[in-house]
């Protein structure tokens, strides 16, 4: 009945796996310990387990409750990821520069400065905004009893995240008048690397916490 139970269990929840087997672990735990204290009272080990389940609570109600904690461990994951992003990615930029013998000074249009100074502040906010996900999925969240609307802003964020910088460096590339540069036409394939590809990782991040939260409605 335990196996039963936890395996139903398993196959109604979405979220990341550790947090996901935590959950797991933790119901099996409490039902074997029900179901140990129903056979020391006198029942057989089946009729205990299953009085131990049933006290336990149907699955779509644990599962829904599971669900939120769930959807707080993916907010957070990508809380962190987008903090990471935002951090890294200036310095990354700076190494391909170097590696592809690219100045610090040079002509720059007004349209590829104004990008640059906006990609900067928007970076700073975003990690900032991060911070304030990672403090609020910790103990803000619990305390509000505001997890699945936290997971679903969470997710918004990441997309406004991926849209902002994705347009930011559409303009960069557009408007930078350096003919070889990876901010530039020609270098269209190391744009799409080293902003495309953790961009994408934000999104899809971004679009599991609206999934799995809505998993749990």
């Amino acid at each position: 009945m335990i196996d039963q139970y936890v395996t139903e269990l398993n196959r109604a929840l979405r979220g990341p796996r550790a947090a996901k087997a935590s959950l797991l672990t933790e119901a099996r735990d409490g039902l074997v310990d029900a179901a140990d204290a129903y056979e020391e009272s006198g029942l057989d080990r089946e009729s205990a387990e299953r009085s131990a389940v049933a006290d336990f609570g149907p699955v779509r109600t644990i599962a829904a409750e599971y669900q939120s904690e769930l959807g707080v461990a993916q907010g957070r994951r990508t809380a962190v990821l987008i903090c990471a992003v935002m951090l890294l990615q200036p310095v990354a930029w700076r190494v391909a520069q170097l590696l592809a013998g690219e100045g610090s000074a040079g002509q720059s249009s007004h349209g590829y400065e104004l990008a640059g100074t906006a990609a900067r502040w928007s970076g700073g906010i975003a990690i900032l905004l991060g911070l304030a996900v990672l403090f609020a999925t910790g103990t803000g969240a619990r305390f509000l009893g505001a997890q699945r609307l936290l997971t679903r802003v969470t997710g918004f964020f990441a997309f406004a995240v991926c849209a902002v910088f994705a347009v930011l460096g559409v303009v960069m590339t557009v408007s930078n008048p350096a003919t070889h540069s990876l901010l530039s036409l020609t270098g269209l394939p190391g744009t799409l690397l080293l902003l495309g590809v953790p961009l994408a990782g934000i999104g899809v991040a971004g679009r599991r916490c609206l999934s799995w939260v809505r998993a749990g409605s």
